[in-house]
C-alpha cells in the first residue's frame, strides 16, 4: 500500500515537470523505479514509455484547446518519430545498455550548449517574425504578455532530422524524446517556448506508445507501477497545463536547460557504473 502512494506521489511530480517542459518524464522515472523502488530496468523502462503515453493524453488536449500546440507541425515531425521509436525499442533489445547510454549522456551535453547558445542568439526571435507564411505558421494568444502571438516554424530540414533521433533515442531508452524535440523546435525551427513544449507533448505520447509495443510483447509491462503512475501523472499534468501560460519563457527555458545537464550526468554516472 505504502508503495502505491509513492508511485502516485511520484507520478504527481513527474506529470507536474513533463508538461511544463514538454518532454516524457522517462528521464525521471527510470531512475526513480530502479534506485528507489527496485524495479529491473527493462520494467522500468516499459513503465515508462506507459506513463508518456498518459502524460502526452492529459496535457495535450488542454493545449490544443489554448491554441498551443502547431498540430500540422507536430503530425509532420511524428511520422518520423515514431519511425525512429519503432527501429530504437528493435535495436535495444539487441544492444548492450551501456554503450548506448554513454552515447546518449555525451550528445546530451553538446545539445544542452547549442541550446544555450541558441535560446540567447540574436535571431530566437521574441515572438513575432517578419515573415509569418507558409504552411507551418500559427499563432496563439499568450496570456503572460496578453497579446495575440504570430509566428512560422524554420529550417524544417534540421529539425526532422532531429525528431528522428528522437524517436530512436525514445524506443532505445525509455524516454519521450521530448529532451530533443523541444529544443530542436525552439532554437532550430524558433518556435515561441510554449509552443515548443506544447507541440513536444502533443508528440510525445504516439512515439512512446509506438516503442512501448515492443516492450509489451517481451512482456515487461506490470500492472501495478504502470497504472500508479499514471494516476499520479494525469493529475500532475493537468496542474502544469492549465498554469504554463503564466510562466514567462524565460523561466521555462532556464529550467529545461537545468534539466538537460541533470539528466546528462545522471545518464554519464549510469553508462559508467
Amino acid at each position: 500500500m505504502i508503495t502505491a502512494f509513492a508511485l502516485v506521489f511520484t507520478g504527481i511530480c513527474v506529470g507536474f515537470l513533463s508538461a511544463l517542459l514538454g518532454i516524457g518524464g522517462g528521464a525521471l522515472i527510470i531512475p526513480v523505479m530502479v534506485i528507489v523502488f527496485g524495479y529491473p530496468i527493462h520494467t522500468a523502462i516499459a513503465t515508462s514509455l506507459i506513463v508518456i503515453v498518459a502524460t502526452s493524453s492529459s496535457a495535450a488536449s488542454v493545449n490544443v484547446l489554448k491554441g498551443l500546440v502547431n498540430i500540422r507541425l507536430g503530425i509532420y515531425l511524428e511520422m518520423i518519430t515514431a519511425a525512429g521509436a519503432v527501429a530504437g525499442g528493435l535495436i535495444s533489445t539487441n544492444l548492450p545498455e551501456k554503450p548506448l547510454t554513454l552515447s546518449f549522456s555525451i550528445f546530451l551535453l553538446i545539445m544542452a550548449f547549442l541550446f544555450y547558445k541558441g535560446t540567447r542568439a540574436k535571431d530566437v526571435m521574441e515572438y513575432q517574425q517578419k515573415d509569418t507564411s507558409g504552411v507551418f505558421q500559427a499563432k496563439f494568444y499568450d496570456t503572460q504578455k496578453k497579446e495575440y502571438v504570430t509566428y512560422k516554424a524554420k529550417n524544417i530540414p534540421y529539425t526532422t532530422l532531429l525528431s528522428g533521433f528522437a524517436g530512436l533515442i525514445s524506443g532505445s531508452l525509455g524516454l519521450g524524446g521530448g529532451i530533443f524535440k523541444v529544443p530542436a523546435m525552439n532554437a532550430v525551427s524558433k518556435l515561441p517556448m510554449k509552443t515548443a513544449t506544447a507541440t513536444s507533448n502533443f508528440m510525445i505520447g504516439m512515439t512512446a506508445a509506438a516503442g512501448a509495443l515492443i516492450y509489451f510483447k517481451s512482456g515487461y509491462v506490470q500492472p501495478l507501477p504502470s497504472g500508479m503512475m499514471v494516476i499520479g501523472v494525469v493529475l500532475g499534468s493537468n496542474i502544469s497545463a492549465r498554469t504554463i501560460g503564466k510562466i514567462k519563457d524565460a523561466t521555462i527555458k532556464n529550467i529545461f536547460l537545468i534539466f538537460i545537464v541533470f539528466v546528462a550526468i545522471q545518464m554519464l554516472i549510469r553508462s559508467l557504473g
